[in-house]
């Protein structure tokens, strides 16, 4: 097989130090809007869909915020807004150096908080656990927890108020509020969650669910009650112990039928991977249904499912390549891409290869591809009877390298996608992250476009699925619905 490795997808990662807390965000926004314009593969194509009259007023009306602050995580806030206006995935303004929350903040009582001042609650703890004990029905309110938190949830007005009671983490103590969400989710009040350092989280998150008696999926976490103690659930607590097992899996739930986890297709993970195909070849080849569950997964590197597709493979698969714009900025990458870790000596020279092509070409987009062709296809020499129907399960969390691996799965005759639209950030790709002058910020943009553009574009749009799964099913339920219908002929 030759390997069909479109997508680059690799965020060097490194600290600088950011001490002041303030900065000139004029300043900061002239040399990101400068450094985004000249060198991001997407953004001649968003000047031609959106218009630049419609570009210069994001800029203006975000130039006015940039003058007011000289708050250097306020200013990282504007930036966000400022660029997403182009598009959601492969684009970022992040703080440079990650170890470093927000600064504290005092609240009312003189003490503090992280960013955020964080309320709390006015209630007796020990009284509200014995109330609880009592409670018949198995609604929201109860005592729940996720092995780090042990959280009371109480309704207040039109919310439900979720405080700590107890925690691993000792940044919180009890009767502090972790989060809150709207009694009524119809009404457009939102949800409040707050991050183990006690910032804000910034995530939209899908509305809390219950899951039978027992269970609580809230702010992508699941929590299991501890009170009021309800009777055993069986079913139910395998289908959540099955969807909520964190890392990589495989595992046979039916005599015919096999379900394989992938929360992420990063580099470091390909050896993760393919040990579990590799390992698991027999099962595999043994099973006449395959599940395959890459929900939440956020791309990575498009080597890292080159294990799997024999066992999805058909036919041949076509896939289309991407260019590269050529900027003595882009062309950098290669020095440290280069000098990673977990590429042959082979790989390394491909990549210094590649950048001597592209320095030739500055200014221009350039098609990395050894024959230059626009479209690629692969032909694999071996297929397997068994499984002998594959089941992908996506959701909205989906981008990058995920969405490239169900462009390709999709091609496969015994192949079906399930679930919800993926994230669409698959168009511009190949990051690169440059870190501003001040040392306050770190650009993340795209190097490279699809040639898939502009007639099939993903980003911003998503991968439909080939079967919708509607909000009546709930997520915890998805194996067991995908699962089933897969045995009705």
């Amino acid at each position: 097989m030759r390997r069909m490795n479109v997508l680059i997808v690799i965020t060097f990662l490194f600290s600088a130090t950011t001490n002041a807390q303030s900065c000139n965000c004029t300043s900061e926004y002239k040399w990101v809007k400068k450094t985004f314009v000249e060198n991001d593969a997407g953004y001649s194509y968003y000047v031609e869909k959106y218009g630049k009259q419609a570009i210069a007023f994001n800029d203006k009306k975000w130039e006015k915020e940039f003058a007011k602050t000289s708050n250097v995580w306020q200013c990282n806030d504007y930036l966000n807004a400022w660029i997403k206006f182009y598009r959601k995935g492969h684009i970022a303004v992040a703080m440079a150096d990650q170890t470093k929350a927000r600064p504290a903040v005092p609240n009312k009582a003189g003490s503090t908080s992280t960013g955020n001042v964080i309320p709390e609650l006015n209630i007796n703890i020990d009284s509200f656990q014995v109330a609880v004990k009592a409670f018949e029905n198995a609604g929201y309110e109860g005592v729940w927890t996720n092995g780090t938190y042990n959280v009371g949830i109480k309704k207040v007005n039109d919310e439900f108020v979720g405080f700590i009671i107890s925690s691993t983490n000792d940044q919180w103590k009890p009767g502090q509020i972790k989060f809150s969400f709207p009694s009524d989710m119809s009404k457009g009040k939102k949800s409040v969650y707050y991050m183990g350092n006690h910032s804000l989280a910034q995530n939209q998150f899908e509305h809390c669910q219950l899951i039978g008696k027992t269970y609580l999926k809230a702010f992508n976490i699941y929590w299991k009650r501890i009170s009021p103690d309800f009777a055993k659930e069986p079913k139910i607590d395998e289908a959540v112990s099955l969807i909520s097992t964190p890392g990589f899996y495989m595992k046979q739930i039916d005599s015919i039928t096999t379900v394989f986890r992938i929360p992420s297709f990063d580099n470091a993970y390909i050896a993760t991977i393919d040990s579990i195909v590799h390992s698991n070849h027999h099962l595999l080849t043994n099973s006449k249904n395959l599940i395959i569950d890459i929900r939440g997964n956020g791309g990575g590197a498009d080597r890292a499912y080159d294990s799997i597709t024999p066992y999805l493979y058909t036919n041949p698969i076509r896939t289309m390549w991407v260019s590269f714009l050529s900027t003595p900025l882009n062309n950098a990458r290669y020095d440290w891409i280069s000098k990673l870790d977990g590429f042959s000596d082979k790989e390394r020279q491909g990549f210094r290869d590649m950048q001597t092509k592209l320095n030739a070409h500055i200014g221009r987009f350039v098609n990395l591809n050894e024959s230059n062709q626009t479209v690629v296809m692969d032909t694999l020499p071996v297929g397997y009877q068994n499984p002998q129907q594959v089941a992908i399960l996506i959701d909205g969390a989906n981008a990058s390298t995920a969405e490239q691996f169900i462009l390709m799965a999709k091609q496969s005759k015994k192949v079906k996608i399930y679930g919800q639209p993926t994230a669409g950030a698959l168009d511009f790709s190949n990051l690169n992250n440059v870190v501003s002058p001040s040392g306050n910020y770190k650009l993340f943009y795209a190097t490279s476009k699809s040639y898939r553009l502009p007639k099939m574009a993903i980003d911003d749009y998503g991968i439909q699925p080939d079967y919708y799964i509607d909000e009546s099913i709930p997520s915890y339920k998805w194996i067991e619905f995908v699962s089933e219908a897969m045995k009705v002929k």
